[in-house]
């Protein structure tokens, strides 16, 4: 189990203008080079058709903004951003034509997930869905994402799935290479095959672009009802009393698939504020709590979502890794029990359950554990980290290793890993080795006090006592204790 991090108003608000700059604003595109080496024309034109210019209105005529959507069906239901049609009292959509039609209803929506299902009063003739992949892309696999801004030109661009994440309390985020045009919110993902396998929703500027998708899964769950016109879908928002709060789990959502949790927080606690039994919302800032390293901060928000929501496993199981992180093994543990419980297929819970038996030294335990976790989830690096703990703690150290490799190769950049594979190859005497992955973890996580003392002590067992004396020097300003130690096997 491993753990990884308040703005004012004025902030606030200009990160919001952010988020949402994907929906307001324009730019044109053209279709990239590497575009050519697919038959890119076909699917394209056959795409275009398909994609329309959402216009949104207030109910009195006012110009709100603009976005893309996309028809799925042939009655005229097609998806678009939740935000798009945010306070919209009034919408139509335009065809790559040029014709223009009445969105008539609301009929599912995902805040959530920033997702949409409209219906469009448009005879069935003029529509040519887009039709939606059953399986979800792969990293690595490429796609192209078409949008339209401001109605001027079609915008292309390609690129490939750069990342498949699980963000907790809501599920798969996608990110993408293809570049986002701003106005493009709405915007279907495609793959080769001319398959929906996600919707854009916001492109994120601080320092750098992020670009995500919703994955193409989330539209099957969106069932379709009698759904809502625009006008009585505005009047209830106005009327809800805890409309603020589930805009501001929306914004915090967003942060959160951006990895940012210290931006994240202040929406999440603001939308517990505002409605006290949204368990989403302290879960998350529980969660957030605990990446940031404020473990006995989080236990309150985790156990006020476990009150709201006694039978999901993911808060047991969350609640587990913080209890955990605090030393209390056997309340982690039950914690964990629980979890697996409401459901034994919960890889995470597994995970967290084996790092607990390793810290009670129960490692034939923890292997178990760690190996149910990657039976369920094979691409889980920090499972394969934890097997890779309970095979040392067995001092089965050929076995550990491997495990640690598997986790590197899933997740390059983890220097805990790298750490202990180095110290599995110290316990083989396989030194070299070693000091070239503790320089590895070093690299990525230079200020690592346990880093620094392993590479001494194998420089020493290689005779290398200049190299050694270099670390202390490092090690003397990172951790007196870990310093003392080497020092002392330096001039013992």
């Amino acid at each position: 189990m491993r753990r990884k991090h308040k703005m004012d108003r004025s902030q606030s608000s200009q990160i919001f203008a952010l988020i949402f700059g994907c929906f307001l604003l324009t730019c044109s595109g053209a279709v990239s080079p590497a575009l050519a080496q697919v038959d890119l024309p076909n699917l394209i034109k056959k795409a275009q058709s398909s994609i329309v210019v959402i216009q949104t209105y207030t109910e009195q005529g006012n110009r709100l903004g603009q976005g893309t959507g996309f028809f799925i069906a042939k009655n005229g239901d097609l998806i678009t951003n939740y935000h798009v049609l945010h306070r919209a009292g009034r919408s139509k959509v335009k065809l790559s034509s040029g014709e223009e039609y009445e969105v008539k209803k609301v009929v599912a929506e995902d805040p959530d997930g920033d997702l949409v299902r409209v219906s469009v009063d448009i005879p069935e003739e003029k529509v040519d869905p887009l039709p939606v992949s059953p399986a979800p892309p792969r990293v690595g696999e490429k796609v192209v994402v078409i949008g339209t801004p401001l109605g001027l030109a079609q915008t292309v661009s390609d690129g490939i799935v750069s990342a498949i994440r699980e963000v907790a309390g809501f599920g798969k985020i996608m990110q993408i290479t293809a570049p986002i045009s701003p106005g493009s919110s709405g915007s279907p993902v495609l793959n080769m095959k001319g398959e929906v396998v996600g919707v854009v929703t916001f492109l994120l500027v601080a320092g750098q672009n992020l670009n995500f998708a919703i994955p193409g899964d989330r539209i099957a769950q969106m069932s379709p009802g009698a759904g809502k016109t625009l006008p009585e879908r505005e009047t209830i928002r106005k009327s809800e009393a805890f409309t603020e709060a589930t805009q501001a789990y929306a914004n915090g959502l967003r942060y959160l698939w951006a990895g940012k949790c210290d931006l994240a927080l202040p929406y999440f606690v603001e939308a517990a504020q505002k409605n006290p039994n949204h368990a989403g919302a302290f879960f998350q800032i529980g969660y957030c709590l605990a990446r940031m390293g404020n473990n006995q901060e989080a236990l309150g928000p985790y156990r006020k979502a476990r009150e709201l929501l006694p039978k999901d496993p993911a808060v047991h199981s969350n609640l587990c890794g913080v209890l955990g992180q605090l030393g209390r093994y056997g309340e982690a543990g039950e914690s964990c029990r629980q979890a697996l419980q409401l459901a034994p297929d919960l890889a995470e819970a597994h995970n967290n359950l084996a790092w607990i038996y390793h810290r009670q030294g129960r490692y034939p335990e923890a292997v178990e554990s760690s190996k149910q976790a990657i039976r369920l989830q094979p691409e889980f690096a920090e499972a394969h980290y934890n097997l890779g703990n309970g095979y040392a703690g067995l001092t089965r150290y050929n076995q550990a290793a491997e495990a640690y490799k598997q986790a590197i190769r899933l997740e390059y950049d983890y220097p805990e890993a790298h750490l202990n594979l180095g110290a599995a190859y110290n316990q083989m005497g396989r030194y070299e080795e070693a000091i070239d992955s503790y320089k590895r973890a070093l690299l990525l996580k230079p200020l690592m006090a346990e880093g620094h003392l392993n590479l001494g002590m194998t420089y020493l067992k290689l005779g290398d006592k200049g190299s050694a004396i270099e670390e202390y020097k490092i090690l003397k300003d990172l951790n007196k204790e870990m310093a003392n130690r080497l020092f002392n096997l330096i001039y013992e």
